[in-house]
């Protein structure tokens, strides 16, 4: 039998050690997989759609065409389930293709950030979940711009991912740095923060640091992973807020399909 040298076999193990951390990384996810579920879970047959939440009112009673079902088309796709044509079908039947604000997640820049309004587009009868829910519309008016943008975390994003789909690398990491000082190491103290972290800005986090490819903030990435880890209810979903009391994530609120549809486009998504 020919003898393979000692120093062949060295090398080819620490090449099988480098692929094995690499596809198998020790960061701490929520489970793609119970996500995935979560959101067929929340499927509305009769609409074609998915509900907002599970228990908190009037959410439970709510389809919102934008941001949730927008978001939950590419969360489906991206995970694997065939639902995702479903949604898709139904929201071009109401025209709704983008909403001025979620655009960048969906690969189109945004050209400026106005006050959201809400818009009734109808209701539905469901039997499966034995209710009516009411189908609403959440857009930018373009009569009321924001000038203090800035001061939110999730429009930082936005800004951000806007600037690097128009190929301006600069601008998108100037709003990255900006991004980060809202960062106080448990979550992202903006302008809307009122003692409760909201968990979605961390999937936005997320996406955005993988987007550019940043070493820098690597450790608030970690820490948004392992965040939204503690904040997936045994039901698959990923609960809307939190606080931290004596190094524990708790989480506060429900889960819903906007919440859990960006943490599974924030891990399956390709760069912008």
């Amino acid at each position: 039998m020919r003898r393979v040298p000692l120093m062949g076999i060295v090398i080819v193990l620490v090449i099988i050690t480098i692929f094995v951390s690499t596809r198998n990384p020790s960061v701490q996810e929520p489970s793609v997989t119970a996500m995935r579920s979560f959101l067929e879970s929340q499927y509305v047959p009769e609409a074609g759609l998915l509900r907002a939440s599970v228990t908190t009112y009037p959410d439970n009673v709510t389809i919102w065409l934008a941001n949730d079902n927008l978001l939950a088309v590419k969360a489906l796709k991206l995970s694997g389930s065939p639902l995702w044509r479903n949604v898709s079908v139904a929201l071009s039947l109401y025209n709704v293709s983008s909403n001025d604000r979620i655009d960048p997640l969906l690969g189109r820049p945004l050209s400026g950030f106005f006050c959201p309004m809400i818009v009734e587009v109808g209701e539905v009868r469901s039997v499966k979940f034995n209710t009516t829910f009411e189908l609403k519309l959440e857009k930018g008016n373009a009569s009321c711009p924001m000038q203090d943008w800035e001061e939110y975390a999730d429009l930082l994003v936005y800004g951000a991912l806007s600037e690097l789909l128009r190929g301006n690398r600069e601008g998108a990491e100037k709003l990255y740095l900006e991004l980060m000082t809202l960062w106080d190491g448990n979550g992202f103290r903006d302008k809307a923060f009122n003692g409760v972290y909201q968990s979605y800005k961390c999937a936005l986090f997320v996406y955005l640091n993988r987007a550019l490819n940043e070493k820098t903030g690597r450790d608030i990435r970690i820490r948004c992973l392992k965040i939204l880890s503690a904040l997936q209810a045994p039901n698959g979903g990923i609960t809307t807020g939190y606080v931290v009391k004596n190094g524990k994530t708790v989480p506060i609120g429900d889960q819903n399909t906007e919440t859990t549809s960006m943490v599974i486009i924030a891990l399956l998504s390709h760069s912008p």
